[in-house]
């Protein structure tokens, strides 16, 4: 029994990874380290946040029109001026 529910926990603590969160936040990630920004960014942190949001549809396009602003600009200033 205590195998199944650690097996549940393991499950359910496990958010897939969607590959527009790892790219959005890769690349917010090189815009804070390149402009030396005093803001802290966690990349692991923004995935796992990214796809909790990416997940609930009330929240999909928001994650969505965040993604192209980032991946739409060259110049980091822009990427983190990106909503």
């Amino acid at each position: 029994m205590r195998y199944v529910l650690v097996a549940l926990l393991v499950t359910a603590c496990v958010q897939p990874r969607s590959a527009r969160c790892k790219q959005v936040c890769a690349r917010e990630s090189e815009c804070v380290t390149v402009t030396s920004s005093p803001v802290p960014f966690d990349e692991k942190e923004c995935v796992a946040a990214c796809a909790v949001l990416e997940a609930d549809q009330d929240n999909l396009a928001k994650v969505q029109k965040h993604a192209e602003c980032v991946l739409k600009h060259p110049a980091c200033s822009d990427v983190l001026d990106c909503q």
